[in-house]
């Protein structure tokens, strides 16, 4: 379980202190889809390096299974890095590598080699992904889905606990968005992984969250199951990002 308890992130700017996040309070639970939605420079991307701490927060707590870990350092914070991937918008790959070799990264990255067990799992994490027939291809022969999906294998390689998705389908068309979505809901059913869904599109969260975190100006408005908060919004961040304001009144 991850929970995030009064985290606030403070940036030095021309014009003084910028708050990027102000009092967050979440708890995400083992297993859940949990999706991070807001408006531009709501602060979500800001929140989510700090859950992996590539951002140390300014004060407040990030607990992991019982265990604060923005004080981590060293080894330790290595390991725990290990424990939460990440899927960016770009897709992150290694241009010069194949796909196979990008999928290994993170076992390199690691252990500074590959074995031949690491490259037959990674082809078994291809084969979940849908592209094993693609490792020896390069990513510049490869659609933005399926660009997409080797994000996702190389993710899974280190057998994480969570998954970060980072605006993870922005850049795709509806049918690559839908092939993403999907394949992330059946990874977390069949593994058990916790994923975290970044995004700005409401119907990302519809699609595949259980529960949704609206965030406004670094703040938390509204948070609930996604049924409820579709439903009935509260907050105006919300009411925006489901369209349902009426700009004329």
């Amino acid at each position: 379980m991850i929970q995030i308890n009064h985290l606030c992130k403070e940036f030095d700017g021309a014009s003084g202190v910028a708050h990027a996040l102000d009092d967050i309070n979440i708890d995400i639970a083992d297993g859940d889809i949990m999706g991070i939605i807001g408006m531009s420079g709501a602060g979500k991307s800001t929140l989510v390096r700090c859950i992996n701490l590539l951002e140390r927060p300014s004060s407040g707590q990030i607990v992991v299974d019982g265990q604060d870990v923005t004080s981590l350092s060293g080894a330790e914070l290595r390991s725990y890095r290990r424990r939460v991937a990440m899927i960016f918008q770009n897709f992150g790959l290694l241009s010069q590598k194949t796909v196979l070799d990008n999928v290994c990264f993170p076992f390199l990255a690691a252990t500074g080699k590959v074995t031949a067990e690491n490259r037959a799992y990674a082809l078994d994490l291809l084969d979940m992904v849908g592209l094993r027939e693609k490792a020896p291809s390069y990513p510049s022969q490869l659609s933005g889905g399926q660009q997409q999906r080797v994000a996702i294998a190389r993710a899974l390689a280190c057998d994480p606990e969570y998954i970060l998705c980072d605006e993870a389908t922005s850049a795709l068309d509806p049918a690559s968005t839908n092939t993403i979505l999907k394949l992330l809901r059946e990874i977390n059913r069949k593994t058990g992984v916790t994923v975290i869904v970044i995004t700005h599109a409401m119907s990302v969260v519809e699609k595949i969250c259980r529960n949704v975190v609206v965030l406004e100006h670094g703040r938390v408005v509204e948070k609930g199951s996604v049924a409820d908060v579709f439903a009935n919004p509260t907050s105006q961040a919300a009411k925006v990002l489901l369209e349902r304001v009426d700009w004329d009144a």
